[in-house]
């Protein structure tokens, strides 16, 4: 059967299926599809599944788990617009056998540091298609181990199983989900102790510990096995308190009762499973879009479950309109990224960018902090925002206006929740030189505004998002009427992400060529102009504003003279190279048609870099 793949595939791709087809555990499904895909001549469908085998990354493992081609023997007795009844087939594949690798790698890394014992670890997942298989393989196979599998009986979120770890006072978390990603998709996130994503370091010895692992490998016998532990309504009930503690006014949540109207979508994630309580907790009026409101990994009807994209909000929004709301809300399948979009009588329904949202948030929750430390006289501990690189510089100018020290971190928030962990050593050291959070936002529609959770969390992001709706209504303002206020206080700001998905073997190769040349030859700003600076984040030191060192990362930015800036980064966690574009003016007296001139610029500005893009990777 491989003798006809021989100039079809690569040496790499034969050798590991070769490798595979010897396998003694093999079972029926994996040997006819592999059999199916040969005889169908599928070489590019078996490159990808076979090309390599699925390595840890900086937080964690995220692939597909279905396949561009599903095999009869994956689709088993599915209907016709049924997916697949099994996970696809493939070394590079997530399906039981690569995470039961994962879980037995991961045990024993947890086994060879020092810990307290028995060794702990609570598993969470969301909606996503074959979630709840995983995560019981994950739970099974560390109960094997002898340790104690801590598993929520249903989809939670992400940021749930984050404040999980540490009230259960849990070694670790795996968190099995892929996020905003299409629904062909799935992964496992791993957490520390604290709740935060796994650190470099301790990646670096999972991702050593799960190549030690056969793909043979089943789950052991002779160990004295563990317990299991289905977690239950304590832990929701403990979240929801913590999440509610972020309010600051409990006055603007009242008048959020009498001036705002949602409508929410889950977009059939892990969402539905504690933002409504929240909000019936709350008082507040809302309604949920009936057909994203099931959990169902395939998302049916959804343009998109990304709340970055605008159209995962178009149906919500309609529904607004006929229902005469105020603000739409949207989560993602984890429930860690909130997207919303607001009515303002004069300037009707408008979109919030994740930038948009954070400064909504960074504002009124640094004007409140400011204001409660002048009434109550209190100058105790150093307040501290913090933001990515890539998130509007409008969070830095809010910051430094109320005294708050601003630090920015690389993207994704396991630097921000580094960052915390940091200022927790400080606090015990000295009590009273406490840096204290008061905000935390990525341009990512991510958000945090307690310490007691280590990861983004778009239920408490919506709560906070409705006390500011309350407070700007009881200042006499929409939410956009505050954003105005906003842009005329502190400058306009008006930014853009443009994201390259070059998959494909050679996918990560081109990646890095393309980064290269920009690194070597730096590109255009707006009209052609050149760059009066360039920072090399990979190459280069940079300190942050606590004067710690940050890390290397392939990073680089670049600025320009009518302050513009473009920042070009690879993903960590996905094929793809992110482009970040940056521009700030003072603010006019038409925001409407200062907005739109903002588009136009920042469009013709990408089409520019995207010639460039091009030009380079023909090269």
């Amino acid at each position: 059967m491989l003798a006809q793949a021989e100039d079809k595939l690569s040496p790499n791709c034969r050798a590991i299926l070769r490798d595979f087809l010897a396998l003694p555990n093999l079972s029926s499904i994996e040997r006819e599809s592999v059999i199916e895909l040969l005889s169908a001549q599928q070489w590019e469908e078996t490159e990808q599944r076979f090309g390599t085998t699925l390595f840890f990354g900086t937080g964690g493992i995220r692939s597909r788990t279905i396949g561009r081609f599903s095999t009869a023997a994956e689709r088993g007795d599915a209907g016709p617009s049924d997916p697949p009844r099994f996970p696809a087939v493939g070394s590079g594949m997530l399906n039981e056998r690569s995470v039961r690798r994962i879980s037995l790698g991961l045990g024993d890394y947890l086994l060879s540091v020092p810990a307290k014992r028995p060794i702990s670890v609570v598993i969470g997942y969301d909606t996503r298609l074959f979630s709840a298989l995983f995560a019981r393989i994950c739970a099974e196979t560390l109960q094997a181990l002898g340790f104690v599998a801590l598993l929520f009986p249903e989809e939670r979120p992400t940021p749930e199983l984050s404040f999980a770890i540490p009230r259960l006072s849990a070694n670790a978390g795996v968190m099995v989900t892929a996020s905003h990603n299409p629904p062909w998709d799935n992964g496992l996130k791993i957490y520390l102790c604290d709740g935060s994503q796994i650190t470099a370091e301790a990646a670096e010895g999972v991702s050593k510990a799960i190549a030690c692992i056969p793909l043979a490998a089943e789950i052991p016998e002779g160990h004295c096995p563990g317990t299991m532990h289905r977690l239950g309504d304590d832990c929701d009930q403990a979240y929801f308190e913590v999440v509610e503690s972020t309010i600051l006014e409990p006055s603007a949540i009242r008048k959020a009762r009498q001036s705002i109207q949602v409508v929410y979508t889950p977009l059939h994630g892990a969402g539905l499973r504690t933002l409504p309580p929240l909000l019936a907790r709350q008082g507040i009026s809302y309604s949920l879009v009936a057909d994203q409101s099931t959990p169902d990994g395939r998302f049916p009807g959804v343009s998109s479950a990304n709340p970055e994209d605008p159209r995962s909000l178009a149906e919500a929004i309609e529904q607004a309109k006929a229902e005469a709301a105020n603000l739409v809300l949207g989560t993602d399948p984890d429930a860690d990224r909130l997207g919303a979009a607001a009515h303002d009588p004069a300037a009707g329904w408008r979109i919030l960018t994740g930038n948009q949202i954070a400064a909504l948030l960074a504002f009124y929750r640094s004007e409140r902090a400011f204001a409660h430390r002048v009434e109550e006289g209190s100058n105790s501990g150093t307040p501290v925002l913090l933001k990515t690189l890539v998130t509007t510089d409008l969070l830095r100018s809010i910051a430094e206006a109320f005294g708050i020290r601003c630090v920015e971190t690389l993207t994704g928030f396991k630097y921000i929740a580094a960052k915390l962990r940091r200022y927790e050593g400080i606090a015990a050291r000295d009590p009273t030189n406490r840096p204290w959070l008061v905000f935390a936002g990525e341009e990512s529609h991510g958000s945090l505004s307690t310490e007691q959770v280590r990861e983004k969390d778009g239920n408490a992001a919506a709560l906070q998002l409705i006390e500011t709706a309350g407070w700007a209504a009881a200042q006499g303002m929409s939410l956009l009427g505050l954003l105005d206020f906003l842009y005329r206080r502190f400058g306009f700001f008006a930014e853009r992400l443009q994201t390259l998905t070059l998959e494909g073997v050679d996918g990560a190769e081109r990646r890095k060529r393309l980064f290269a040349s920009f690194r070597q030859d730096p590109p255009m700003g707006p009209g052609g102009s050149l760059a009066f600076d360039a920072e090399d984040f990979g190459r280069e030191d940079h300190w942050d504003a606590d004067g710690e060192l940050l890390p290397r990362e392939e990073f680089l930015r670049f600025s320009f003279p009518e302050g513009e800036r473009l920042a070009i980064r690879c993903s960590g966690t996905e094929p793809k190279i992110k482009f970040y574009l940056f521009h700030r003016t003072e603010a006019q007296d038409d925001l409407r048609s200062q907005e739109r001139r903002a588009e136009a610029r920042l469009s013709s500005w990408w089409q520019a870099v995207k010639a460039e893009v091009d030009r380079r990777l023909s090269q």
